[in-house]
């Protein structure tokens, strides 16, 4: 021990006010800036039924913003990536966490019923060491199977900026209040989970210091119920009645287009350096000055004869040209 390792009383009053906003907390990189990333439009392609396209994209910006406010908390340089998405029972998920984790229960207002985020007990305790100024290297010693009130706030300070992120990310989508409403241990029975009810597991990596830790945060189905179409990539039936509706009404507004439509009147073959020597009062020779061809949109439509009817410049239609000549028929 020595007089830079801060009490439990310093320790308390450090943590109420963070979370009261009465400390503010730096980046350990400096101010930073608000940041522009290019925008790709990607290929089309067809989306799987059963999946969740639109919800990993989501994931993928939640973990981008959630890391700059993580390395402000650990004042380290942190990278959060999102991982897989799984559909299961609750009952599923607890079977298969086999690693000690702090619950963070949340609401998420005006969804009914309540998420839950897993922190791993090894990211809750290099967390609180790295909140604290440490390097990680002095771990907590007490029972591996409780966390310290300390390690409870560090771990609801963390959950405070994740549930923030998820707000900011969905509000395109639902404009809800994220709010903790509970703490539990991963072996404790939470109160409105049942193991037959469906989740969305939604798994995430947190490295910072040369280490690697897992959060997930989950979602019961019933909760994202009236969110699930525009998650899921579900594919959907094509009505042909409807489709028959919407040709015969393109057809019928089609031919009230309006479109521009422009002529060429003969035309020649000069070099380069003809034309590079043309002056004022030159006469350029054209092959068949009545041949013409009409454009439409720039797109030539047919040949005709160029003259003059009833005082006004005009264009004898003759021929459809060839690659038109079908589709007219």
């Amino acid at each position: 021990m020595n007089d830079k390792v801060l009490t439990d009383d310093e320790k308390d009053a450090l943590l109420d006010g963070v979370a009261a906003g009465e400390v503010e907390v730096q980046s350990f990189a400096g101010p930073r800036y608000a940041e522009v990333t290019e925008f790709v439009i990607p290929a089309r392609s067809r989306i799987s039924t059963n999946s969740y396209p639109r919800l990993e994209k989501l994931n993928r910006r939640l973990a981008d913003r959630a890391g700059k406010l993580a390395e402000q908390m650990v004042n380290a340089e942190t990278e959060i990536t999102a991982g897989a998405i799984d559909t299961c029972s609750y009952g599923e998920l607890c079977d298969r966490l086999v690693n000690f984790a702090l619950v963070i229960e949340f609401s998420a207002k005006p969804l009914d019923g309540s998420g839950l985020i897993y922190v791993n007990a090894d990211l809750v305790r290099q967390l609180v060491e790295s909140f604290y100024g440490g390097d990680g290297n002095d771990p907590a010693d007490h029972p591996p199977d409780t966390f310290t009130r300390g390690e409870t706030s560090v771990a609801r300070l963390f959950g405070r900026d994740v549930l923030s992120t998820i707000g900011d990310v969905w509000r395109g989508l639902v404009d809800a209040e994220h709010d903790q409403v509970g703490v539990h241990l991963s072996t404790d029975i939470i109160d409105g989970f049942d193991s037959s009810d469906t989740i969305i597991d939604a798994d995430f990596a947190l490295e910072f210091r040369k280490q690697k830790y897992e959060f997930r945060i989950v979602w019961p189905t019933k909760m994202l119920a009236p969110l699930l179409p525009v998650f899921e990539g579900q594919k959907r039936e094509r009505d042909p009645a409807q489709d028959a509706l919407w040709e015969q009404a393109i057809r019928e507004r089609v031919t009230d287009s309006i479109v521009g439509i422009s002529s060429r009147v003969g035309h020649t073959e000069m070099t380069l350096g003809a034309v590079a020597e043309w002056t004022p009062g030159d006469i350029i020779d054209i092959d068949n000055p009545r041949a013409s061809t009409v454009f439409v949109k720039h797109v030539p439509i047919l040949k005709g004869l160029f003259g003059i009817h009833e005082g006004r410049y005009a264009i004898e239609a003759t021929n459809w040209l060839a690659a038109n000549a079908k589709a007219n028929t």
